[in-house]
């Protein structure tokens, strides 16, 4: 009997590496991020991104499939005034991006209609920040406080859904929300410049936001 079950295991095993597909994915989208505490308010607007990269999709029986995803991904918000205990303090176009290689690892369900699939997915990500591009008009000692007390770990969740087409082509989209902090809370992020006061930027929320996907399969 074991050795029936390690045969089934194996032919599905063979099944499921001979129909995945490796594929390019690539999108646009738009990410932002929520300010936690009531005594901080913020003109807080969307940063339009785009990510790129490479996706592998291996099906499961049930209409189940598995598109783990390698990609290089954009997030950022634009605040466009700070205002800190009634003391409004104005910065034009203060924003922030993050350029993160990010792995999500998709779980698909779907129906196969032979010419389409439509599916639903989630997808646990993980990532890490591998360069940051702050607003040009803050001072080099702020924009460095922030390099240094921004956090590099980044994970999250996304939920969506989708269709394939034909076999090769793929269109989806998601929302996605990263957990964690955005900033540090170890008190870190204490220094305050005529450009910005950033002594509560750790209430600043991580990012979150929409994107569309277009991929290719082979």
């Amino acid at each position: 009997m074991k050795k029936l079950f390690a045969l089934i295991a194996v032919a599905m095993a063979s099944v499921m590496v001979a129909n995945a597909q490796i594929g390019i994915v690539a999108g646009i989208g738009s990410s932002t991020t929520t300010v936690n505490e009531e005594d901080i308010l913020s003109n807080l607007n969307g940063v339009s991104d785009y990510h790129l990269g490479v996706a592998l999709k291996l099906p499961l029986p049930l209409g189940f499939a598995i598109q783990p995803e390698l990609t290089y991904q954009i997030k950022g918000a634009d605040l466009g005034a700070i205002v800190n205990e009634g003391a409004e303090t104005s910065v034009d176009e203060f924003n922030f991006k993050s350029g993160v290689a990010q792995l999500d690892l998709g779980i698909q369900w779907g129906i196969d209609l032979v010419a389409f699939r439509p599916f639903i997915f989630g997808k646990p990500f993980i990532g890490y920040v591998i360069n940051e591009d702050f607003a040009k008009n803050i001072s080099e000692d702020t924009e460095k406080t922030l390099k240094e007390a921004q956090n590099k770990l980044q994970y999250g969740f996304s939920v969506g859904a989708g269709i394939d087409l034909l076999e090769h082509f793929q269109l989806s989209v998601a929302f996605f929300k990263n957990l964690g902090n955005l900033f540090n809370e170890n008190g870190e992020v204490n220094a305050s410049t005529d450009d910005v006061d950033t002594s509560k930027l750790t209430d600043l929320s991580n990012y979150g936001g929409i994107k569309v996907t277009l991929g290719f399969f082979f």
